[in-house]
């Protein structure tokens, strides 16, 4: 496949492949845990955000989620359930008539990795050494809410176009 210009926004994943482009970003990963209880009888009417214990209790459609808890510990490392299992014992200090015994059939367990760089601002804009590719990644907890504006700020230089805002402090070269 020929491509004229290439953009890489593979999230966590982004790190490898700037580094076959040439460039060396220094981006970690975060792992962050989530627990979904079902059928749960605890059912706050808004979302809970437990300050002591750095977790979120968010009321869903059918049972409960638990988040906040997160880890740096790359790519490949397995899964460290401790950490979810620790949302499930705030939540029960928080909420006193949550269930104490849950069925594990009904608790769904979830990891998954975000792009964080020490800067904490994501990687946006042209290669230094591959001058038809461009970076869009390293949003760390707010990807899905920024995707539509870098999406357009990546169009823009594509196009040749300047951004709507300034992308100085996002330049792939600045580490």
């Amino acid at each position: 496949m020929v491509a004229d210009d290439v953009v890489i926004a593979t999230g966590a994943f982004s790190k490898h492949f700037a580094a076959a482009m040439g460039d060396s970003i220094p981006l970690d990963t975060e792992r962050g845990y989530h627990l979904y209880l079902l059928d749960t009888d605890a059912l706050p009417t808004l979302p809970i955000t437990d300050a002591e214990g750095k977790f979120i209790v968010t009321p869903m459609a059918d049972g409960l989620r638990l988040a906040g808890t997160v880890e740096f510990a790359g790519l490949s490392a397995g899964p460290n359930w401790r950490r979810a299992d620790a949302l499930l014992s705030g939540a029960q200090r928080l909420l006193p008539h949550l269930r104490r015994n849950f069925d594990m059939s009904a608790i769904r367990q979830w990891m998954g990795f975000r792009p964080s760089l020490p800067d904490s601002m994501p990687v946006i804009g042209r290669s230094k050494r591959s001058r038809n590719v461009y970076y869009a990644f390293g949003h760390g907890h707010i990807g899905m809410t920024t995707a539509p504006k870098t999406g357009e700020i990546v169009s823009a230089l594509i196009s040749g176009r300047a951004p709507s805002i300034d992308i100085s402090h996002f330049r792939p070269d600045r580490f």
